[in-house]
């Protein structure tokens, strides 16, 4: 484990300048062979949600991610129309329940169970609260811990465990709404345990979040919990037992200012940060082991950019 003082010192060395500088060459170079994710959470449907959505669009990404709380107006029907009419009605959408969902959602579940009979998704399990979809040979698992009053976390980590554990696929993400205190950069209490978090990292996914309406990317976690970091290079690989976690909550219905900060953030972006929206897109080269990440506000302005190595052994 790092140090504090390690963790707090410049990690923009001449090496890692020089590698950064050839893993962009390289994500350059294979860009024909690589697919685009985008990572949206807390979304809402004004002009600004539009605006997110029609840069979603223009980056040219193939997947969405929405990690829960869909419009704020509890009005699935207008939810379900701009999505399509900007991304188009075959556009691939992933999508797990927010708090803000529970009222209406046996109607937002069957537009999520339509989105995932996508031919381009393989996808099995509980639209919105637990599934597993894969996209290309990327595996994504989509969990609900701390959403329903009479379903415990503990489901969800099974849930998790289960879903990786004959999977083939080396390229893994986890998506939920809710976070733990630590993981986000509001006033968000503890609400889903660190189980889950803990699952995905042994089974090597990148973790991804919304509910604090911020973007936080962390550094290369070996155990989330008691926030032990491994690297704090921009270039970072991921394997089992290591990995990261991404807050992605400006997807257009506000932002929040810091209130709660830690050395295990990499990068933070916030009202204090003037950035009101943003999408974190992450795109994989499926001819190697190397993801390109960006968070990009609702401007077309990128906040910020890692690279991920893949050590996955199946």
């Amino acid at each position: 484990m790092l140090t504090t003082a390690l963790l707090l010192s410049s990690c923009n060395s001449s090496d890692t300048t020089s590698s950064l500088s050839t893993l962009s060459k390289e994500s350059k170079d294979s860009r024909s062979n690589s697919v685009k994710i985008a990572i949206i959470g807390d979304q809402g449907i004004g002009e600004r949600s539009q605006k997110i959505l029609r840069l979603i669009k223009q980056q040219k990404a193939e997947l969405l991610l929405i990690n829960g709380d869909f419009d704020y107006e509890n009005d699935p029907v207008a939810w379900k129309r701009i999505n399509e009419e900007i991304l188009g009605e075959d556009f691939p959408i992933i999508a797990v329940t927010g708090n803000h969902d529970v009222p209406r959602w046996d109607e937002y579940q069957q537009i999520i169970q339509k989105w995932e009979q996508n031919s381009k998704l393989d996808c099995n399990g509980e639209a919105g609260v637990r599934t597993t979809c894969t996209y290309k040979g990327i595996q994504i698992v989509s969990a609900s811990p701390g959403i329903f009053a009479n379903q415990s976390p503990s489901i969800d980590e099974k849930f998790i465990k289960d879903s990786f554990k004959d999977s083939d696929s080396i390229w893994r993400i986890c998506q939920w709404h809710k976070t733990m205190h630590d993981m986000q950069t509001g006033s968000k209490p503890d609400e889903t345990g660190w189980g889950v978090y803990e699952e995905c990292r042994e089974q090597g996914a990148m973790i991804t979040t919304g509910h604090e309406h911020a973007y936080a990317r962390s550094y290369l976690f070996s155990n989330i919990e008691e926030k032990e970091i491994v690297s704090t290079s921009n270039e970072m690989s991921i394997e089992k037992g290591k990995t990261i976690v991404a807050l992605s909550g400006l997807g257009g219905i506000s932002s929040r200012p810091l209130v709660h900060d830690g050395y295990w953030w990499a990068s933070k972006e916030n009202l204090d940060t003037k950035v009101d929206a943003g999408v974190l897109f992450c795109s994989y080269d499926l001819t190697s082991s190397l993801a390109t990440c960006y968070f990009m506000d609702e401007n077309s302005n990128t906040k910020d950019v890692f690279y991920l190595r893949n050590n996955m052994q199946n």
